[in-house]
């Protein structure tokens, strides 16, 4: 994939099928699976503090389902939790806003990492550009699709776009704010995971 936001949606998807197939369900990351994955692809997380009674609180809270798993879409709830998280940390503390500029470029420990912050930093990229700093207008949105989005916007239309701005926009401010961008994001990765689950010869594969 040729622009960073297909790429870091194409890491979380390979990220999670990396461990999923180690043990039980391929398609569900096990308690073992996901306390690996915390530790080596989101070390900035601290996975590696989190004691036994906080691990097991995290796995309740992500495992919506109760069967003792945890499937792409909780899984990818999750990452879409933490990703805000990242967002509020540069967007309330005015000393890092500077950073955000360089964020998506800076090497982090691991790619999962790196593909959060890709999300956080495209984000501002756009929606600084006219209007409230912090919401996508719709042609800040529109720019958004077409630069960083390519494989999607290419067959999406004009009326496609309208729909799709009604359709994320849940508070009907005719603006897109993190949350809502973010949602949409995490549905795109879903969508991702669903048509390589069914192709699995087109698989992205992490180098």
């Amino acid at each position: 994939m040729a622009c960073p936001l297909e790429q870091a949606m194409a890491v979380m998807v390979t990220t999670f099928h990396k461990y999923s197939g180690k043990e039980g369900d391929k398609y569900k990351l096990s308690k073992a699976e996901l306390k690996e994955l915390l530790n080596k692809e989101l070390p900035i997380f601290g996975s590696k503090q989190m004691d036994e009674v906080e691990f097991k609180r995290l796995m309740n809270d992500l495992d919506h389902n109760k069967d003792s798993e945890v499937d792409f879409k909780e899984y990818v709830c999750f990452l879409a939790c933490v990703t805000m998280g990242f967002n509020e940390f540069f967007k309330d503390d005015p000393s890092k806003q500077h950073r955000r500029k360089w964020l998506a470029a800076v090497p982090m420990a691991c790619p999962l990492e790196q593909a959060l912050a890709v999300m956080v930093a495209t984000f501002h990229k756009y929606s600084g550009k006219e209007g409230d700093k912090y919401k996508l207008s719709k042609t800040e949105l529109k720019e958004l699709l077409m630069k960083e989005l390519p494989s999607f916007s290419k067959e999406t239309s004009e009326s496609s776009l309208q729909k799709l701005m009604s359709n994320l926009d849940c508070n009907s401010d005719s603006e897109v704010d993190f949350q809502e961008y973010v949602t949409f994001l995490a549905c795109m990765a879903m969508m991702c995971n669903d048509f390589f689950q069914d192709l699995p010869d087109k698989m992205p594969r992490r180098k």
